[in-house]
């Protein structure tokens, strides 16, 4: 037999492999080929239908965002897939070799994300990723036995700067070769992840490569020595869980940053156990700093004072505890959040801290938090340490063996929206302006699980409670008792703010309420507040003496007026007989007499005559037009005001200098105790300065109800009221004229 060649055909479709078409081909038999050709050429057609996700060993979601997971020892290949899926999950199968044609079941769709953990993958071909050209993230995790070099290798056939995102977890790799992505197809990656490995060691050269590379992450490794490169577009560091014995130096040659963008950098969990002035230098742009579970036990001065763009600082759980902070050791004005979260600290022990300094050198804070550590049980103290944080927004003191409320901290935090006071031992306490009173901003307030067993209308100021979204009491030992009754009032309207509410509110005393709901007490005015008979015996002997009191007391300073009284009930009665004529307007010439300042001629005659006379109908006397020539002013006067009803004094500063004003004011005073108040309507056109303010025009004023001018918007309402009072009927004379 000539041999042509030799064919190995394979054919893949929904997960099955054909691999039993071996055939010797000479140049007779050629057309063997075409009939395998055409075969082929069927499956590919067939590969447009549609296709489903593979059960059981796949789950497939195409509401979230065409994800699929497929699992199971018994799956040894690469399936075919729903066409909307886009990231897809393998773990735990048996899948141990990708060849050239070992992913080609996904090359019919746009696959985005390929994720590897947990398999028993060996080795990667170097064309497996050839037509994925959609891909950008790539995870493989959690595969020790895979081959790092075919792994590197593989990279060649990733689509050309597509690739965004790199993971390779827990494989415990103890190295990485130095040219692992050295590849021009990788160079784009801008998120790389190697947690949970077994490094000891990291050059970053390793990385340099990687030009456009935003975030490393090497935490949960053993490294304990790092060698850094210049790496000027990477913006998150990420070496948490390691060994590192100190902060690794960020300056190269001539103080040059190596990592001149970096904004995020997390060193928390490693034995650093030292910070010197020199630990952050050359992170210019460094806004987030984690240094949790570290062994610092003191924080020097100016630690962190060499980050200019520091705004968040994460020191929980260090020392464990921390045994002194120098006072300056937080000294940065852009810090706005501090994190010292279960680290121990006393403040209650003035020796080891400046209470005044403390937060004296980072004024901009606005987020604070001091779980569990020890707060100090004097005002004072809690009063200097918080007195600087005019800023402050979040303030945590969970978990802080507080005991009593301070006063006068929390009421200058002008700007406090959030306060946490829970876990601790609070029981009650006074004053509540004094605690929470100032505080227009505040939003949720925490006291979850103290000894807090009443609350009333005392016990927050009502503004606060009006401005609250959320307000936590759970966990505390209720008494279900009447001193509980308003907090159940308050609760049925305001309830909705209460967190935990109803499950977490119950009652602890009585002990025949223990256990109960709080939400069950219901407690009723009758129950809280019996009558008791001794408060009706009571309250009527107060009335007998009340009464007593006040009859004697209106006898002895009212002797006048009741001696008045009697004299007008005889008034009435002889008005009844008939005995008593009363004027009216009938009985005068005139309905007024005008008393006024030449001066203020114009104002009399233009307005008020042109008003009372032209408009209303009334008749006035005006010295100027009715007085009888060669009388003397004297006569006129006298013969005139007997001839009219009322008197209608007009006042101003004019009137008030003028010495023959005065004189008729005394005269007018005469006809007013003869005949009432009122017969004299006085008429107050100006302000009278009290420079000009005589004796007889103040009595008066005093005694007699006057009218006051304004031009405008009240000229309408003042001639309705004084048409009025010129109409309306005298009184009674004065009690001295009945006899």
């Amino acid at each position: 037999m000539n041999l042509f060649g030799i064919v190995k055909t394979r054919i893949i479709f929904d997960g099955s492999c054909i691999y039993d078409i071996l055939v010797m081909i000479s140049q007779r038999e050629c057309v063997i080929i075409l009939c395998l050709l055409v075969i082929k050429f069927e499956f590919a057609n067939l590969s447009s239908a549609p296709v489903e996700c593979l059960k059981p060993f796949c789950q497939c979601q195409k509401k979230s965002n065409g994800k699929a997971v497929c699992s199971g020892r018994s799956l040894h290949y690469i399936p075919r897939l729903p066409k909307y899926v886009r990231s897809v999950t393998f773990t735990n199968t048996s899948i141990r070799f990708i060849d050239k044609c070992g992913l080609v079941n996904l090359t019919f769709h746009q696959i985005e994300k390929i994720n590897f953990t947990g398999n028993v993958l060996r080795s990667i071909d170097k064309d497996a990723f050839l037509n994925l050209t959609f891909l950008d993230s790539l995870i493989v995790s959690s595969e020790p036995q895979l081959n790092i070099t075919a792994l590197k290798l593989s990279f060649q056939s990733l689509p050309r700067l597509k690739i965004f995102e790199l993971g390779f977890n827990f494989n415990f790799w103890k190295s990485l070769p130095r040219d692992m992505f050295n590849n021009y197809h990788v160079s784009n990656v801008r998120h790389l992840f190697l947690q949970a490995n077994s490094f000891t060691y990291v050059n970053f050269t390793t990385f340099k490569t990687m030009t456009s590379l935003r975030e490393i992450s090497l935490a949960n490794n053993s490294i304990s020595n790092v060698s850094l490169t210049r790496l000027t577009s990477l913006s998150k560091l990420d070496m948490s869980s390691n060994l590192l014995p100190s902060v690794p130096t960020f300056c190269g040659r001539n103080d040059n940053s190596y990592f001149p963008n970096l904004n995020t950098l997390i060193l928390s969990r490693n034995n650093i156990g030292f910070f010197g002035l020199k630990s952050f230098r050359c992170l210019p742009r460094l806004s987030t700093l984690y240094l949790d579970y570290t062994n610092i036990g003191r924080l020097q001065d100016n630690v962190f004072a060499s980050l200019p763009s520091l705004r968040t600082l994460h020191l929980h759980s260090i020392g464990k505890p921390l045994i002194s902070i120098s006072q300056n050791a937080f000294n940065s004005s852009s810090l706005e959040t501090l994190i010292l979260q279960g680290s121990f600290f006393h403040f209650d022990k003035k020796d080891r801290y400046n209470a005044n300094r403390i937060f004296a050198s980072c004024p901009n804070l606005q987020h604070l938090d001091l779980t569990d550590n020890y707060m100090p049980s004097d005002e004072s103290t809690f009063q200097m340490i918080f007195r600087p944080l005019k800023k402050l927004q979040k303030l945590f003191l969970t978990s802080t063996k507080i005991l009593n409320l301070p006063t006068n901290v929390f009421t200058n935090m002008k700007l406090l929206q959030k306060l946490h006071l829970n876990d601790n031992g609070i029981n009650s306490w006074n004053n509540s302006y004094r605690i929470f009173g100032n505080m227009t901003s505040m939003k949720y307030l925490n006291l979850r699980n103290n000894y807090i067993s009443v609350i009333n209308e005392t016990s927050f100021p009502g503004e606060l409670l009006s401005r609250l979204k959320t307000l936590n009491l759970a966990r505390n030992p209720f008494s279900c008792i009447c001193d509980q009754m308003w907090f159940k009032n308050w609760i049925q309207n305001n309830g909705s703010i209460l967190i935990e509410y109803p499950n977490e509110y119950k009652c602890i005393h009585p002990n025949n309420m223990n256990g109960i709901l709080l939400r069950d007490y219901k407690p009723t005015d009758k129950m809280c507040n019996p009558w008791n008979p001794l408060y009706t015996m009571a309250i009527a002997m107060g009335i007998v003496v009340l009464l007593f009191l006040t009859v004697g007391s209106i006898a002895a300073k009212c002797q006048g007026n009741i001696k008045n009284y009697i004299y007008l009930l005889r008034v009435y009665h002889n008005r009844k007989q008939g005995y008593i004529p009363l004027d009216s307007e009938e009985d005068y010439e005139y309905h007024a007499f005008v008393v006024y300042c030449d001066n203020d001629r114009k104002w009399v005659h233009n307005d008020l005559l042109n008003k009372l006379e032209n408009e209303e109908g009334l008749q006035l006397c005006i010295h100027h037009r009715n007085f009888i020539v060669g009388d003397s002013i004297t006569v006129n006067v006298d013969n005139f005001l007997k001839r009219s009803w009322k008197v209608l004094v007009i006042v101003s500063n004019n009137f008030a200098q003028s010495e023959w004003c005065q004189w008729e004011v005394d005269v007018v005073q005469e006809r007013r105790r003869r005949q009432g108040k009122e017969v004299i309507v006085p008429i107050i056109l100006e302000t009278i300065d009290s420079k000009h303010m005589t004796s007889q025009l103040r009595t008066l004023l005093d005694r007699t109800p006057s009218l006051r001018y304004r031009s405008g918007v009240g000229t309408e309402l003042f001639w309705k009221v004084l048409l009025q009072s010129l109409r309306k009927p005298l009184g009674h004379p004065p009690t001295s004229l009945l006899y």
